[in-house]
C-alpha cells in the first residue's frame, strides 16, 4: 500500500446551543476559509472537510477534517486558526464548544 501523500490530519468538533447557530456558523466559517484559503494553502494545509454530526440527538455539532503536508505547515497554520477564529466571532457572536484532536495517517484506503 502507498503512504499517504498528507501525513498530519487535525480533527476538530464544535458543539453550539442550537440548529440556527450551527447553520450560520457553518456558512460563516466557510466564508471565512475561502477567503483566507492563499494563506492557508501558502502554510502547507492541503484540503478541509466540514461535516454535520448528526448521531447524537438534540445536539448540534459540526466536524472540521483539516490536512497538511507535514508537522511544519501544521504549526504554520495554527496562527491562521486563530486569526479565522477571532474574524469568526466578530462576525457571528455565536458561542462554540471546540475539541481538537491531531492524528498521523497510518493508512488511506479509498474504495
Amino acid at each position: 500500500m502507498p503512504k499517504p501523500e498528507n501525513l498530519l490530519m487535525s480533527y476538530i468538533v464544535c458543539d453550539m446551543l442550537s440548529k440556527s447557530d450551527q447553520t450560520v456558523a457553518h456558512d460563516a466559517w466557510v466564508k471565512i476559509i475561502e477567503e483566507m484559503s492563499d494563506k492557508f494553502k501558502s502554510a502547507g494545509a492541503t484540503r478541509q472537510t466540514v461535516s454535520q454530526i448528526w448521531n447524537r440527538e438534540g445536539t448540534f455539532k459540526l466536524g472540521f477534517m483539516w490536512e497538511y503536508k507535514d508537522e511544519k505547515a501544521f504549526v504554520q497554520c495554527q496562527s491562521l486558526f486563530r486569526e479565522a477564529e477571532v474574524e469568526f466571532q466578530r462576525r457571528t457572536g455565536i458561542a462554540w464548544k471546540i475539541t481538537p484532536t491531531r492524528g498521523i495517517v497510518l493508512t488511506d484506503m479509498h474504495f
